[in-house]
């Protein structure tokens, strides 16, 4: 994805798409005075330029009563409210105002997602993942060939100044306050995207192709709101991956499942280090399981030559062919001699029994 200086500078020419509007809405705020002959065309050549409209933006100053700028105050999060203004002024508004538009066959309507276009092929396909991604605030017009939108971004973590993270999902996106305004005919169509609340312990997860967000970047101080951390490694979560939760009521701690096993290939390589050195060299290890399906499904794996540690859980569906869910939630340690050991897991804070 190009830098965002470049996505500001993107024209809609090429696609083939052309935006409708629909009636006026009576109930809508007040439009503006209805333009001269002569004053409709001074505009419509103003507009024909490769970006007609910019915005700015500053942190909201609830006791400035005669500000030009408007307040923005429902963008995902509190944090994020803010005023505007869009340049030139008056010519914004003196473009009419519309709750949706239609580009061909959607109708989209403000507070909806949309995709935007990211350069100018027309493949027939289209990359979601690829496309850049907004919320429609506004929608205004002079006729249906000159229809644009206020919107404010989502961005992918690799698009923002920390890049993506360890604890970011595929799909992950981070809503903004930078706001722009874009021509309707760089719309490539609707997208549906989620909020999904991380401190909710009996939330669903969300499905393998589904857009969300959890997380806020305020653009003018490009701070991010905090996320929940997780396990003995204080890390967030991350949504593609499993997080196992303490049975312990006096505990309900979560854990990451690379954590857990990666402590059991340390404990692992720790035992044998001390076995080595016991003069009697005694052997220490845990009982072999002969009921391990060698075909299950592991969802974690640590390594620490010559040690493996995998991790299964009960019932967690498989994706691969041939390859059931697991027997049971477990721990199964490989040694350099190829030995198989199993043992139960157990929560890295209480060492209670997780299942």
């Amino acid at each position: 994805m190009p830098p965002k200086a470049s996505r500001r500078k993107t024209t809609a020419n090429g696609t083939p798409k052309t935006p409708h509007l629909p009636a006026r809405d009576a109930k809508s705020p007040a439009q503006p005075a209805d333009l001269s002959a002569e004053d409709r065309e001074k505009l419509r050549q103003y507009l024909a330029r490769e970006k007609p409209f910019t915005v700015h933006i500053e942190p909201l100053n609830k006791k400035r009563k005669r500000s030009p700028l408007i307040p923005q105050t429902d963008l995902w999060q509190d944090r994020l409210s803010i005023q505007y203004e869009v340049k030139p002024r008056n010519n914004w508004e003196s473009l009419r105002r519309y709750k949706k538009f239609t580009v061909g066959s959607e109708s989209i309507a403000t507070g909806e997602y949309i995709l935007v276009k990211n350069d100018d092929t027309e493949d027939a396909k289209i990359d979601v993942e690829a496309q850049w991604k907004a919320k429609v605030l506004e929608v205004r017009a002079l006729d249906q060939e000159h229809v644009y939108v206020r919107v404010a971004w989502l961005n992918r973590p690799e698009d923002l100044p920390m890049g993506r993270q360890p604890y970011h999902g595929k799909n992950e996106l981070i809503p903004s306050n930078e706001m722009d305004i874009i021509d309707a005919m760089a719309v490539n169509g609707r997208l549906d995207v989620i909020h999904w609340d991380e401190y909710d312990d009996d939330s669903a997860m969300m499905p393998e192709d589904q857009y969300f967000w959890r997380q806020t970047h305020e653009f003018l101080t490009s701070t991010y709101s905090n996320l929940r951390r997780i396990c003995v490694d204080d890390a967030p979560q991350n949504p593609d991956e499993m997080i196992l939760q303490c049975a312990n009521a006096e505990c309900r701690k979560w854990m990451h499942v690379k954590c857990i096993a990666e402590e059991a290939v340390m404990d692992a390589s720790d035992q044998s280090s001390a076995d080595k050195g016991s003069p009697t060299n005694k052997k220490r290890g845990r009982p072999k399981s002969l009921t391990i399906a060698p075909s299950s499904t592991v969802v974690a794996k640590a390594q620490k030559l010559p040690f493996l540690a995998e991790l299964t859980v009960k019932d967690h569906p498989s994706n691969i062919p041939d390859v059931e869910p697991a027997e049971r939630t477990e721990l199964v340690i490989t040694n350099g001699e190829s030995e198989r050991q199993a043992q139960r897991v157990r929560c890295l804070f209480c060492k209670h029994a997780v299942e």
